[in-house]
């Protein structure tokens, strides 16, 4: 069990940038020990009697972020990577407006129509059915053949 000055010190140094190996070696616990006890002080509701530095909390960072795609003000996690959207929604809407979809005219080899192919511009027949139409023809040509 460790003391709450040990608690305290390891908050302290995570916020100064140091590593749970780090923390760990100076002061004589694992690693994984240093990172169980972090991960529980920051789950925990902070209480008025214990104090949290404001920049593990995310809250002394000059700003607040905006999201890339709908551009709202949203609160980052405590630890995590850089985040460049307030959820997965716009992650995800702003990744498939990020793709490069171009449209190709092209006329299928089975049925004769025109179609768009988008992205692919190799792309022989409008439909499935019309590819199993094509598959099904060249068998029976071999057959015959």
């Amino acid at each position: 069990m460790m003391s709450e000055q040990e608690k305290q010190y390891i908050v302290k140094q995570r916020a100064l940038g140091k590593s749970f190996v780090q923390i760990g070696r100076e002061l004589g616990r694992g690693e994984s020990s240093v990172r169980y006890v972090f991960n529980h002080i920051m789950e925990e509701e902070p209480k008025a009697d214990k104090a949290i530095p404001t920049v593990v909390l995310g809250a002394g960072t000059s700003g607040t972020p905006k999201c890339k795609y709908c551009g709202r003000d949203f609160m980052r996690p405590a630890m995590g990577g850089k985040q460049l959207f307030c959820s997965a929604h716009c992650r995800n809407a702003w990744g498939n407006e990020q793709k490069r979809r171009i449209p190709y005219g092209r006329v299928c080899e089975q049925c004769g129509r025109e179609f768009t192919a988008f992205g692919n511009p190799h792309k022989r027949f409008c439909s499935r059915k019309c590819f199993a139409d094509s598959r099904k023809a060249v068998q029976v040509m071999e057959v015959r053949g």
